[in-house]
């Protein structure tokens, strides 16, 4: 019995930890997916080759394949990646969500804080993160057809996503958030298809990760959405280097429109993928839309059209709320005509000042809030 039991511990220590791989120092399966996972690289091409089972990465628990090494502080990576497992039939539990990227985790737990950038088998790649441990998953959408590339960029407090633009380069595609990494932590390549009977396996080649070594933070501007129904999921829409003012929404709820570098455009409420010039800045003036009252917390009270609802900044104490800040996006429910703070949910905590929540931040069907968040 001594010896069974010395094999099957033999067994369980080398299914867990598989020794280094390449420029990373391990490799294991996070959670408890249904069978284990694998990794393999190929010196000579300089590919990592990573098959990854479990439900999801998602919600307050990951299943999914990690390829890691231990860092502190800032950090920039990098990597081109592809989907090598043929994609599910259209419906299938993984068709939409089968996903792979760069993991930055505070530990190994499946319930860990953690960020990560992602290619996603609907052509979307998303900054997921976990602000604190057993908490919930939050996101942000990028829509894009370039999904060859990714990157992450850990500065401070913050984390960012760069994809591929048509100049073939990457580049900052938006959305920030606040979400603290103390000390040090394991970051590498991670895989999950989305289905606890399926395997993924993806390729990752010119994985670049290292301090970033002068780098600073982008300096620009994203135009995001979040439907207040599912406040865990955010859409990048539109970044730019330069300021974007004048954000309306059409009446039928479908395209908010702005004014950025001295034109106007439009964008898809939910598609960063369908941006386009619009030939008038749409939305009602803002002396039609609903008025928030005096004397309410925070800065940039919106009522919501049916009056329901406020939306609203908390700011930075002692901070102007000119100036940029960490301020959180929060909704409080509007009860016989007063909006009540300590039932308010919060929605996103971000970069930005007074004038991330525009005057008329809610859509006209008061299903979404449109704002505008800095890097």
């Amino acid at each position: 019995m001594k010896l069974i039991g010395a094999v099957v511990a033999a067994w369980i220590s080398t299914a867990v930890y598989a020794g280094p791989i390449g420029q990373f120092a391990d490799h294991r399966d996070i959670g408890r997916p249904a069978s284990p996972g694998d990794a393999s690289y190929d010196a000579a091409t300089g590919t990592y080759r990573v098959t990854g089972v479990g439900r999801n990465m998602w919600a307050d628990h990951d299943d999914f394949h990690f390829v890691w090494k231990r860092m502190s502080g800032d950090v920039v990576a990098d990597t081109r990646l592809d989907f090598l497992t043929p994609p599910p039939a259209a419906g299938a539990t993984g068709f939409l969500h089968r996903k792979g990227g760069i993991v930055l985790r505070q530990d190994l737990d499946p319930d860990s804080v953690y960020v990560d950038v992602l290619r996603m088998g609907n052509q979307q790649m998303s900054l997921q993160y976990r602000e604190t441990k057993g908490g919930p998953t939050r996101l942000i959408w990028i829509n894009t057809p370039r999904q060859d590339a990714v990157r992450l960029v850990k500065i401070g407090d913050y984390a960012y996503l760069s994809v591929l633009g048509t100049d073939g380069r990457l580049h900052p595609a938006g959305g920030s958030f606040k979400l603290h990494i103390a000390g040090s932590y394991y970051i590498g390549l991670g895989v999950c298809p989305h289905d606890e009977k399926a395997q993924e396996t993806m390729a990752f080649r010119a994985v670049h990760i290292a301090p970033p070594r002068g780098m600073t933070r982008p300096a620009g501007e994203t135009l995001q959405t979040i439907n207040v129904a599912t406040v865990a999921e955010q859409t990048a829409l539109y970044h730019s280097n330069a300021t974007i003012t004048a954000v309306a929404w059409s009446p039928d709820s479908h395209w908010v429109y702005f004014q950025n570098q001295g034109a106007t455009r439009r964008a898809v409420a939910w598609d960063s993928n369908v941006v386009e010039p619009a030939a008038s800045s749409g939305g009602p003036a803002p002396d039609k839309l609903p008025q928030a009252r005096q004397g309410l917390p925070g800065m940039s009270p919106r009522l919501s059209p049916d009056g329901k609802w406020m939306a609203y900044l908390i700011g930075t104490a002692g901070r102007p709320a000119s100036a940029n800040q960490d301020v959180t996006l929060r909704i409080a429910p509007v009860i016989d005509g007063k909006p009540v703070p300590d039932k308010a949910v919060t929605l996103v905590k971000l970069w930005g000042n007074a004038a991330s929540l525009p005057a008329s931040a809610w859509s006209p069907d008061g299903k979404t809030l449109a704002f505008v968040s800095r890097d």
